[in-house]
């Protein structure tokens, strides 16, 4: 008897602790208010070939939520809707999670951009444009500004959309179908809550193209520094003298950096012409294309695919294509078009010193590279990021100025 009752005692404890490991637990903390978040809808979701929602709760006392998990080998999410926004986390692990949320409100003063590119592809009969930008919400007390037209898409009326995707300060890349505004031609709104942070916004479309184009870009919001980046066979000419200036080539492209900080409203038009991809990351540099049918025109935005997230995809190679335009901005803004004006007086082309070491300064632009790879994969805190940032801008400008001695 005693035996059975070992064994009925070792069967439950072990079923206890399979029911603990398959519910997920955690906090949810309203960083406006500094208060846990009580009341907020908390929503387990389950990715496969779609998203699927696998348990529901609402956060109770001190802002605690538990979840079971009906699926415990799947990948999965957890969605915190607060004041109708949003606010994911994905699961790994066991360990508790801790959530933050903001409070909503519908315009947050001085909303602007760190980093805008557009990057210019042809295949000989199409133009394809590929804008990028990095949304910052410095707001404080920290909140989210939340309005169906929080960023403004501006493309020619014959313009046909590839993609447009979001990512938030803590998310993954989301699919997003613009809406249209009626009676505005060429003008779509994105309806992506803007958290504290960076929000990327990213999008594609193509253009009929002849060899030769006029491009005339609007931005959604004060950029600090802005970038066309195009394969060195493509062309390019800025209509009005001193509005870009050219860095140079990285990753096999050419960058032509905007002089004017911040740029708003209207781009300075620019002509394209030529064929050139750009280069697949990895390789040395961009090709010219050989001319091919252009895509079918099936991607109306009007009949965009529904919002869906992209889980795994290929999110990495999206985010060094933006760290890769990023940094080339930001070293434009630390002067690298003198220091390539002056190279002549201090050689430093190959960006070696004496005996084949890297020079103090190329060193300072690696660790600038990997401080924004931190800062996009989220393993670096916001203060963390902006104190080292300040310290390695005040290095490179010291660099810069030992070389003009």
């Amino acid at each position: 008897m005693h035996a059975i009752l070992r064994v009925c005692f070792f069967f439950f404890l072990g079923a206890a602790s399979l029911i603990q490991a398959q519910t997920i637990t955690g906090t949810v903390h309203n960083e406006t208010t500094g208060k846990a978040s009580v009341g907020d809808e908390v929503v387990l979701i389950r990715l496969g070939e779609g998203m699927e929602e696998e348990a529901h709760t609402k956060t109770g006392a001190e802002g605690a939520f538990t979840l079971n998990v009906v699926a415990p080998n799947a990948d999965h999410f957890v969605r915190v809707i607060h004041q109708r926004v949003n606010y994911d986390q994905t699961v790994n692990g066991t360990a508790p999670l801790q959530i933050i949320v903001y409070n909503a409100v519908a315009r947050v003063p001085g909303l602007r951009g760190n980093i805008g590119i557009a990057q210019m592809e042809s295949d000989g009969k199409s133009l394809k444009v590929t804008e990028m930008y990095v949304v910052t919400n410095s707001s404080n007390p920290p909140v989210t500004q939340s309005r169906p037209d929080n960023f403004e898409i501006s493309v020619p009326q014959n313009a046909v959309f590839e993609l447009i995707e979001v990512r938030g300060p803590r998310g993954i890349w989301t699919k997003i179908a613009p809406a249209t505004l009626q009676g505005r031609t060429g003008k779509y709104n994105v309806n992506f809550p803007l958290r504290p942070g960076d929000t990327l916004f990213k999008f594609a479309y193509r253009l009929p193209y002849t060899g030769h184009a006029i491009v005339r870009l609007k931005l959604p919001y004060p950029i600090t520094n802005f970038g066309v980046m195009h394969p060195p066979s493509i062309a390019f000419k800025a209509l009005r003298p001193d509005t870009f200036q050219s860095p140079g080539i990285v990753e096999g492209l050419q960058v032509e950096h905007a002089i004017k900080s911040p740029l708003q409203g209207d781009v300075p038009a620019f002509e394209i012409s030529g064929m050139g991809t750009a280069p697949e990351h990895g390789t040395q540099a961009a090709t010219a294309a050989k001319p091919s049918a252009p895509p079918a025109n099936t991607n109306n935005p009007a009949a965009a695919h529904a919002t869906n997230i992209d889980a795994r995809g290929d999110q990495s190679k999206r985010e060094l294509w933006l760290l890769t335009g990023g940094i080339i901005l930001i070293l434009a803004v630390f002067g690298l078009a003198a220091w390539r004006a002056r190279r002549k007086v201090v050689p430093i082309i190959a960006g070696k010193s004496v005996g084949g070491q890297p020079s103090i300064l190329e060193a300072l632009k690696e660790e600038l590279f990997q401080l924004e790879s931190d800062r996009l994969h989220g393993s670096i805190s916001a203060e963390e990021y902006a104190a080292t940032k300040d310290a390695l801008n005040q290095s490179i400008q010291r660099a810069l100025a030992r070389q003009k001695q």
